[in-house]
């Protein structure tokens, strides 16, 4: 019969290592008592100034690196205890050209009453290909996925937001949701994306043609529209633009994801509306 090993772990820690990481001055008893109201065991050794040995519990199985003890030295200190300083740098931050288009784009999809999703990058095969009826593309795909749910990054926002109607089918109608955020190419280029979706008995190519030429027209960019065909709308009641594409979502793509209402959406790049424009 095979009893579990019970002996606690050694681990080496610096005492400069600490401080650099948490902005501090402790000395080797202050970091002592820290960790052992942590439940640790620590040793110190006269010829090594600069090294601790932590005893490390069995049940600790989460402390895997210096950085974890690191953690729990801050969390017996107090995060409340440590006192913000600015950081030393030559140069002066602002906001991201990109994303501060991204935030004016956003307050016009709040003041056409759309309410912000926010997703995940990564999604999975059947959901970006099959649920919506487009054939299965080249895509980045996660080696060591921790879920085949959450196994390829996203070439298109869309089928992360009908999950969103998915999910939320039961509530009440109108839905009227969107995102702006990061897709990535089959080459691992880095897009950002807008997608909206209006969920309703009465949802229609029009209704949905007007948010999108709104939004355009609030941007000051001239379009022209084009039919579109795409096999996750409706033939005929798709549309595209330079930018991107909207329609009314195919009937077969609604069973897909369980939904009972008619459903148009909409994508563009906003990367490509911001090189337009600037």
């Amino acid at each position: 019969m095979k009893t579990p090993d019970l002996k606690p772990r050694l681990m080496p820690l610096r005492v400069g290592y600490v401080n650099k990481l948490l902005g501090m001055n402790f000395n080797k008893e202050e970091i002592k008592e820290l960790l052992e109201r942590m439940r640790y065991g620590v040793k110190f050794d006269a010829d090594e100034i600069d090294k601790i040995h932590v005893s490390i519990p069995p049940y600790r199985t989460d402390v895997l690196h210096a950085i974890d003890l690191v953690e729990d030295i801050a969390i017996a200190h107090g995060y409340e205890n440590f006192e913000p300083e600015i950081p030393k740098m030559g140069t002066i931050g602002e906001k991201d050209p990109l994303e501060k288009f991204s935030s004016n784009v956003r307050e016009l999809m709040l003041g056409f009453g759309f309410q912000e999703v926010m997703t995940l990058i990564m999604t999975n095969r059947d959901d970006l290909f099959d649920r919506m009826q487009i054939p299965e593309e080249e895509v980045v795909e996660a080696e060591n996925p921790v879920s085949l749910e959450h196994s390829v990054a996203r070439t298109w926002i869309l089928p992360s937001l009908m999950s969103v109607l998915e999910k939320n089918k039961n509530r009440e109608y109108p839905q009227r949701i969107f995102e702006i955020g990061d897709c990535i190419s089959a080459e691992g280029k880095d897009q950002k994306k807008i997608a909206a979706l209006i969920a309703h008995s009465r949802a229609n190519f029009s209704e949905m043609k007007a948010v999108v030429t709104g939004l355009l027209e609030n941007l000051n960019l001239e379009y022209k529209i084009k039919a579109y065909p795409h096999n996750s709308f409706i033939e005929g009641r798709s549309a595209s633009t330079e930018f991107g594409f909207f329609g009314e979502i195919h009937p077969q793509v609604l069973e897909n994801f369980g939904l009972g209402v008619p459903v148009t959406a909409f994508e563009l790049d906003l990367g490509k509306i911001f090189n337009k424009i600037h």
